[in-house]
């Protein structure tokens, strides 16, 4: 796993978030929470994180739309929905939003810190394929 394993978990229900959160630190994961889109973009713009969890239903924005906006100014921190709303969420319509997929809550619960490590991994690899391939390409 990456160096950074800060995720980014950005719920309007306490009750979730603390779950959630408590989870995740179980496994090794670090996670800075936000209860609205605003807070959420607003931290996201300022931190670099190894993963964004995202909710729905937040209470002032959609959180399709809070996927564009951070996909706006950051192209590469994998997004995840976690949403009790994920039967009705449109998976090509989150993935045009820049996210690379969707759970369900409650009942992924137990899914979600495999598959975010899962992401992470892909995302450092990747980095690490590019930034060999960048060095190779460069002249010293």
């Amino acid at each position: 796993m990456s160096e950074n394993n800060t995720i980014l978990f950005v719920e309007d229900t306490a009750d979730t978030r603390d779950l959630v959160e408590f989870g995740l630190r179980y496994e090794g994961l670090q996670v800075t929470t936000a209860q609205t889109a605003e807070e959420g973009a607003s931290i996201a713009r300022g931190q670099e994180f190894a993963l964004i969890l995202l909710d729905v239903g937040l209470p002032d924005k959609d959180g399709l739309e809070l996927c564009r906006e951070i996909r706006r100014f950051n192209s590469h921190t994998p997004i995840l929905f976690f949403t009790a709303f994920a039967d009705l969420l449109d998976h090509e319509e989150a993935k045009r939003a820049g996210a690379q997929g969707c759970l369900r809550k409650p009942e992924d619960t137990s899914r979600l810190a495999p598959i975010i490590k899962a992401l992470i991994a892909k995302r450092t690899t990747e980095a690490s394929t590019s930034d060999t391939e960048h060095q190779a390409a460069s002249p010293d």
